[in-house]
């Protein structure tokens, strides 16, 4: 029949295929690696989270006290937690890991202008336009706007703190599983670098998506970021365990020689 084309030959149906690891190990190798970066960047937020309350309110009790002792005016001193309340943000989120910062951004990415501050104490204040109170009225919304420079927000604050909690959490069941692994290994010492290598590439992983995130997610994105972040991490944890497999016989001498 024209058209047509025999092929003869010998095929393999039933052939067994092994793979380099098990869906499981992979798994757990990803898991590891994401739970360390997630957990480590938890902590580093909350931690530089806690420092920025901090300054913000040590700025805000010395601009009250000034005022009181009448070395400067409240609007001096408005204007000045204003600016400084800015600035140690902007230093802050610099140290701040790429998906608290799209958080961040999120909940305020451009900080309100001092006019729009004023404007929007004496509405609430007084009912009216910062331009039609009068001396003394102009002088408790400075000294309001002071005051609350040095609070924070308590539900984004909270929300840090819970982080903070759940990231220790993820380290102490990151340690479990290695932990796990290296007691029931028959070679505990090369179980261990292989944990090592496994938490260093997640972290690493996690690392390098952060770098796409203002390309790929853009500024106050932070489920986009989480996600990158967190898929980097794994990705890096599989290759830290497939790192692991390759260099078996290396580990194997490795864990030979009497380092420690």
């Amino acid at each position: 029949m024209s058209g047509t084309a025999a092929i003869e030959g010998g095929f393999s149906t039933q052939a067994e295929h092994s793979l380099a690891q098990s869906p499981l190990e992979m798994a757990i190798a990803g898991f590891e690696g994401a739970a360390t970066r997630f957990s480590v960047d938890a902590i580093s937020d909350a931690n530089t989270r806690a420092s920025y309350m901090k300054n913000i309110r040590r700025i805000s009790e010395q601009a009250r006290t000034d005022v009181k002792a009448s070395r400067i005016s409240s609007r001096e001193a408005m204007e000045f937690c204003h600016e400084m309340r800015n600035k140690i943000m902007a230093e802050h989120r610099k140290f701040t890991s790429v998906q608290g910062l799209a958080l961040a951004e999120k909940k305020k990415r451009i900080a309100p202008t001092i006019k729009e501050i004023i404007d929007k104490y004496s509405k609430d204040k007084f009912g009216i336009e910062y331009e039609r109170l009068s001396a003394a009225q102009k002088d408790s919304v400075h000294y309001t706007i002071v005051e609350s420079s040095g609070r924070d927000r308590a539900s984004f604050t909270k929300g840090t703190q819970r982080m903070r909690v759940i990231a220790k959490v993820g380290i102490l069941v990151t340690a479990t599983l290695a932990t796990y692994e290296i007691v029931i290994a028959d070679n505990k010492v090369k179980e261990a670098a292989r944990q090592g290598l496994v938490v260093g590439f997640g972290g690493v992983g996690g690392l390098i998506a952060a770098l796409g995130v203002s390309a790929i997610c853009g500024p106050g994105a932070p489920v986009c970021a989480v996600a990158l972040v967190l898929a980097g991490s794994t990705v890096g944890g599989i290759a830290g365990s497939l790192t692991a497999d390759y260099l078996d016989e290396e580990l194997e001498e490795f864990s030979k020689w009497e380092v420690f």
